[in-house]
């Protein structure tokens, strides 16, 4: 928000336990609006959202580990890894 407050959200999920994140620097017009600098700085800030989403439990915020033994992918702390059923809804 702060080096873009127009950004157009696209997407956010989680794919393969990470935070993905899709956004535009500004609204779409035709023709684009952004600069390829700008477009880049977003991309470093989503990729470092991203990077980060991967050490933060998903159920509580404290630290985290990648959890592959569910059929979806999840960054709990220990304690919520025993608490989330095997579906992986949490």
């Amino acid at each position: 928000m702060a080096e873009f407050p127009e950004y157009e959200l696209l997407a956010v999920k989680q794919k393969w336990g990470m935070l993905a994140f899709q956004a535009f620097p500004r609204p779409w017009k035709p023709g684009g609006d952004w600069t390829s600098a700008e477009y880049a700085r977003l991309g470093t800030l989503a990729d470092a959202f991203a990077d980060r989403s991967e050490t933060v439990c998903e159920r509580c915020g404290d630290g985290g580990l990648l959890r592959e033994s569910r059929r979806i992918h999840l960054v709990l702390c220990d304690r919520c890894e025993t608490q989330v059923p095997e579906h992986g809804r949490i």
